[in-house]
């Protein structure tokens, strides 16, 4: 596994410029060694026999806490920075981007195999991930005093060293000031990865402007399964009804392009063309079609290769 990390950058749009370099540069090592690198959700034919635990402590003493469980993470995801000014203001955007977070995975599914079967989910992924004890879709906080009252009685119990042992689909990062987004499934289309980037820089500046609401967690679970499960033709759920998550996702690039967020961040023309990306299958429909069409995992998972 590489695990690629950009410096800081402004605009989404750097990022993906410096993931297009990067990606190249490890696309050339690959032929010279001789191998392909593919940027899916899970590895879609190894098994967890053959999994390598990378002799660090840190994951010794993960894996003697998780044992068979952290033996099946032959899974890969985007995370995704942004930054805030202070505590309460990461507060309020980690809230709001809770609601949202299907529309993210329904983006970025590329995770339809594995052990080299077909899992008849988009995003298997998803399903690996929330089988550890402090995974998934997290609570929401009213105050960062309470994250932390929160944070410290596990740190106290001794079920977590640092905040790197709470693996929820959105957490704040106090020591890097950030709030993170880890929803997401790896994804090798450099267009969607900003798109990604742009809806969470927007919704987290969008959090500072209004109060932000809070959906049942029952209903957090159906929404999130349904992008699960289906991707962006799943069903989302909210006060006003029921849409597809492809047409919640074009209802918000809409309310915050009406409310000039997207112009205050300076991505306002960028996200004209990102717009594109909705009108395209996302890859885990694409992959399955393929495998459908051959019945071969190999063909289907060549659809995640960065060349």
């Amino acid at each position: 596994m590489v695990e690629i990390v950009s410096p800081v950058c402004e605009k989404p749009e750097e990022v993906v410029l410096y993931f297009e370099k990067a990606l190249k540069e490890i696309d050339r090592i690959g032929e010279d060694y001789g191998f392909r690198v593919s940027a899916l959700g899970t590895h879609t034919f190894a098994k967890k026999e053959e999994t390598q635990i990378t002799a660090k402590e840190r994951y010794l003493k993960l894996l003697q806490e998780l044992q068979i469980l952290l033996r099946q993470f032959l899974i890969y995801g985007l995370h995704v920075h942004v930054g805030f000014p202070d505590k309460e203001s990461a507060v309020r955007g980690y809230n709001l981007v809770i609601n949202y977070l299907p529309v993210f995975l329904g983006l970025s599914t590329s995770s339809p195999f594995f052990y080299g079967e077909f899992t008849g989910l988009h995003s298997y992924r998803t399903k690996i991930f929330e089988q550890l004890p402090r995974a998934g879709i997290p609570e929401y906080f009213d105050s960062f005093s309470q994250f932390e009252e929160l944070y410290f009685q596990l740190k106290d119990g001794g079920f977590i060293e640092s905040i790197k042992d709470i693996w929820w689909d959105v957490r704040i990062h106090p020591d890097l000031g950030t709030v993170e987004l880890r929803v997401c499934d790896s994804n090798p289309e450099l267009d969607r990865i900003e798109l990604i980037i742009s809806l969470f820089q927007g919704l987290s500046l969008l959090a500072q402007k209004e109060n932000s609401f809070r959906t049942y967690h029952q209903i957090l679970k159906q929404n999130k399964w349904n992008a699960t499960r289906y991707s962006i033709s799943g069903k989302y759920i909210d006060i006003n009804g029921i849409k597809t998550i492809k047409e919640k996702t074009y209802s918000i690039i809409k309310e915050m392009e009406k409310k000039g967020i997207f112009k205050q961040l300076g991505t306002e023309k960028r996200i004209k063309k990102l717009k594109n990306v909705l009108r395209r299958k996302p890859l885990s429909e694409k992959m399955i079609i393929v495998y459908k069409k051959t019945k071969d995992v190999k063909v289907a998972e060549s659809m995640g290769f960065i060349r």
